[in-house]
């Protein structure tokens, strides 16, 4: 009788798909960020490592969104605009909001490198488009399609 080995091989249905990247909008971007990010092995997009500076939203949000980008942004309005959210819905975009303004660089890259996961999980549970946002305290609230939390 052959011996079974009890280690399991690798298989491709072993390994983990890799976790969609974050798209940090310029308003949310800083150095400190980027570079965090970078020392946590955390996939991530800048907007200026792709767009113009003055590239409007509704572009850039087309393309993360039909990229499958998870949007990392300051810009609390872009939840009421309705160009924007057009945008948002047509490519069917899932995005989070720093809620905390005031917060400092290191403040944002702390809170992200922490929130990783938990972003990325709910990122790929949500039906999008989806919209989210992030206190600085940690918490993340899902928001209705009225901008509310939900």
């Amino acid at each position: 009788m052959k011996k079974r080995s009890k280690k399991r091989s690798a298989s491709s249905s072993d390994r983990r798909p890799e976790a969609p990247p974050l798209f940090i909008d310029r308003c949310a971007w800083s150095r400190r960020l980027g570079d965090a990010l970078q020392a946590a092995c955390v996939p991530f997009i800048a907007h200026q490592d792709r767009f113009r500076h003055d590239t409007p939203d509704e572009e850039w949000l087309t393309a993360a969104g039909q990229s499958g980008w998870i949007v990392i942004t300051r810009d609390k309005n872009i939840r009421r605009k309705p160009n924007e959210i057009a945008a948002m819905n047509a490519a069917k975009v899932v995005a989070f909001i720093l809620a905390a303004g005031d917060a400092s660089a290191a403040d944002t890259a702390t809170l992200i490198i922490h929130l990783h996961r938990k972003i990325v999980a709910l990122a790929t549970r949500a039906r999008p488009p989806a919209v989210f946002t992030i206190t600085l305290g940690g918490q993340i609230a899902r928001l209705d399609r009225r901008g509310r939390a939900g």
